[in-house]
């Protein structure tokens, strides 16, 4: 969790001395906070524009290792949108990305279980960026669920989808 907050850090504080969109902080996470709507600004910024995780990784302002470096470029391989979270394991949850043909995920929760972010009542729709790392998938660390109720119907076809996925 630490390599990753500091890789995606540096990146977001990159993104933000390109483009300017918020305030610069005095100082960032793990320092001091940022406000979420600051932090989804810059989010988007990176995901809308892969010239900018580019020129991060070219520049490499904060002397990142090349380690570090060769993460930020799998992030290339990110998939975002919405997805149901329909499963708690051990050791991951359960996406299923919406529209067809359905792919399912093991997304690992870096600090926290999905199950303390998003509830044990599920499926739960979710808006996320998932991103590779480490051998695992994992989240940008911003994650917006949305206040829907999923009726008979819905959670049938939701099963299925699953269980061809699985098969």
């Amino acid at each position: 969790a630490a390599r990753f907050y500091r890789t995606w850090w540096a990146l977001l504080r990159y993104t933000n001395a390109q483009r300017r969109l918020i305030p610069d902080p005095l100082a960032w996470p793990p320092a001091a906070t940022l406000a979420l709507s600051d932090a989804d600004k810059l989010r988007q910024a990176v995901w809308a524009d892969d010239s900018l995780r580019e020129a991060f990784i070219a520049a490499n302002p904060e002397a990142l290792p090349a380690a570090d470096l060769d993460v930020v470029a799998s992030w290339g391989q990110r998939i975002a949108g919405t997805f149901f979270v329909l499963r708690h394991l051990k050791k991951y949850s359960v996406f299923l990305t919406e529209g067809s043909p359905a792919r399912a995920y093991g997304v690992v929760g870096l600090l926290s279980p999905f199950e303390e972010l998003v509830g044990p009542h599920l499926p739960v729709a979710v808006q996320a960026v998932l991103l590779p790392f480490e051998g695992k998938v994992i989240y940008d660390g911003l994650l917006n669920t949305h206040n829907v109720t999923f009726g008979s119907g819905i959670r049938r076809s939701l099963d299925i989808a699953s269980r061809n996925v699985q098969e």
